[in-house]
């Protein structure tokens, strides 16, 4: 499988094709790219609220598959399992879980291996079905609703309020590269986090930060919706 970089997603679209699975900050750069060149393009979204776009000029070359399994399954043990067939995140969409049922995008460069291999997530039998795209652009990302208070918005006390847990471990987080802050690795553990800040921790979840205001205490109260 080739190795991703953004110049070779830009001569994809030059060429005709479509680009892999992108996050908006990589989607943004490559249509300012495209845009200064004065090239036609499009953006495909296979729901109006994924965080996974193509770049595209004609068609985009993807297929829908619902998972079908006779037990119920979870978002970390489909995405787990994909990421098990050695799938680099970049092929595949936004796992959507609604009303019992799951559905995944993929590349059409990995259909036919996604067929052929991905037929258990873990100890549980799954089959693939392909599906219509339009089965799932109505869909929308569903949040539990959490409010925390702290003394500071230093993401690390930010984590060790959301798991819980202590504030070193908190940090080891950090310092194993286990947290993934607006699509990037997180370095920095005295990062202040902003309204709309979308950031994940390895094997807890995904959340994004709604909003905070200092309160009476002078502790700031903070909405944060997890991705459930």
């Amino acid at each position: 499988m080739e190795k991703f970089s953004l110049n070779n997603q830009i001569e994809k679209v030059l060429r005709g094709e479509n680009t892999c699975f992108l996050n908006p900050i990589d989607t943004r750069y490559i249509i300012n790219i495209l845009n200064k060149m004065s090239y036609p393009h499009n953006v495909f979204y296979l729901f109006s609220d994924t965080e996974k776009l193509l770049v595209y000029k004609d068609n985009v070359d993807i297929t829908l598959f619902e998972i079908k399994c006779s037990d119920s399954l979870t978002h970390r043990e489909i995405l787990g399992s994909l990421f098990s067939h050695n799938l680099k995140e970049e092929v595949f969409s936004d796992i959507i879980i609604d009303n019992n049922k799951y559905f995944v995008a993929v590349l059409n460069k990995i259909k036919d291996y996604m067929i052929c291999n991905f037929n258990k997530i873990g100890s549980k039998k799954i089959e693939l079905i392909e599906r219509d795209i339009s089965e799932v652009e109505n869909y929308h990302y569903k949040y539990k609703s959490i409010n925390i208070q702290v003394s500071s918005l230093r993401i690390d006390g930010i984590i060790s309020k959301l798991i819980p847990t202590s504030r070193k471990i908190s940090q080891d987080y950090i310092d194993n590269q286990k947290v993934i802050m607006n699509y990037q690795v997180l370095k920095n553990k005295n990062y202040s986090i902003k309204e709309n800040d979308i950031f994940s921790i390895r094997g807890i979840g995904k959340f994004k930060v709604l909003e905070f205001n200092l309160n009476k205490n002078n502790k700031y109260q903070v909405i944060i919706n997890k991705y459930i």
